[in-house]
């Protein structure tokens, strides 16, 4: 199980599937010590928060050099709105390190348009500001994964946030198509779409991606639900080499798996999936 270090809660967008909003408290670092004392847990050191780059800028790019000097792989994510406007000394100093530590940049980017990502993130100016700050990191030689949180407001447009990536964002080293959690802002469930609903058109923008060389993967989403991309599957990757990571436990088997032929590459749907909608 990889260390994932809250660095703060504090966030400059109020995304509607924030899984960890700032309303709902969670265990944050208490500074560069307690996120030294995190490394403890193996693995890829995933540096989260809230918003990472509105800590301390000083503090993070040290903790990242430290990751770095002791051969951690650093995943930084952020919402890279604030990637945009950084003091270009710092900005090129942040990418060294995370290259240092053999790492990338997981920017949440989640719509292909700037009408969608205001109803998404509520926050005015995010997506010209997200999309300056991905290319920043492209022209300055970062490794970048796009993470786009798949949502009842965006599903549809799966294939158009391809298109999308693959021309306005050329460059990226590949997407995550994560499926939302139905906790956090989300927990009433508003925003969590039926997997088959979102299934057509997740199958489409892998296939573009296919067709695009756009490397891609999928996550919190059944492969059963991913016709000829259930290899796409993070879950199915980790089972296949006997890892367990942090959300095989926030999922089960349900009636609809028995008898089911992938389920040696999978650990069934989230818990709070079923919880909305009762059944796959």
């Amino acid at each position: 199980m990889s260390p994932l270090i809250h660095l703060l809660t504090a966030c400059d967008q109020r995304c509607v599937f924030c899984s960890y909003p700032a309303e709902r408290p969670v265990p944050e670092g208490g500074g560069l010590p307690s996120w030294v004392s995190a490394l403890k847990t193996p693995g890829l050191v995933q540096v989260s928060g809230g918003e990472p780059l509105l800590a301390d800028g000083d503090a993070l790019l040290r903790f990242v050099l430290y990751c770095a000097g002791r051969r951690r792989r650093v995943e930084l994510q952020t919402n890279g709105v604030l990637l945009a406007r950084l003091p270009e000394t710092y900005f090129r100093r942040l990418v060294r390190a995370v290259g240092l530590s053999g790492g990338y940049f997981n920017v949440n980017f989640p719509s292909d348009s700037a009408a969608a990502d205001l109803k998404i993130t509520r926050t005015r100016g995010a997506f010209a500001a997200r999309a300056r700050g991905v290319r920043r990191l492209i022209k300055a030689g970062a490794a970048v994964r796009l993470t786009h949180v798949i949502s009842s407001l965006n599903y549809r447009r799966l294939p158009a946030f391809v298109k999308f990536a693959s021309a306005r964002l050329k460059g990226v080293s590949w997407i995550q198509f994560s499926f939302i959690k139905a906790y956090g802002r989300s927990e009433r469930g508003g925003f969590v779409p039926r997997y088959a609903e979102v299934s057509p058109y997740l199958i489409k923008a892998l296939g573009l991606c296919r067709e695009r060389g756009l490397a891609c993967e999928t996550d919190h989403i059944p492969p059963c639900f991913l016709g000829e991309f259930a290899l796409s599957s993070v879950d199915a990757k980790k089972l296949s080499y006997g890892e367990k990571g942090r959300t095989m436990s926030e999922k089960a088997y349900v009636a609809a798996c028995r008898g089911c032929r992938l389920r040696n590459i999978c650990p069934g749907p989230r818990k709070d999936y079923i919880k909305v909608h009762r059944t796959l």
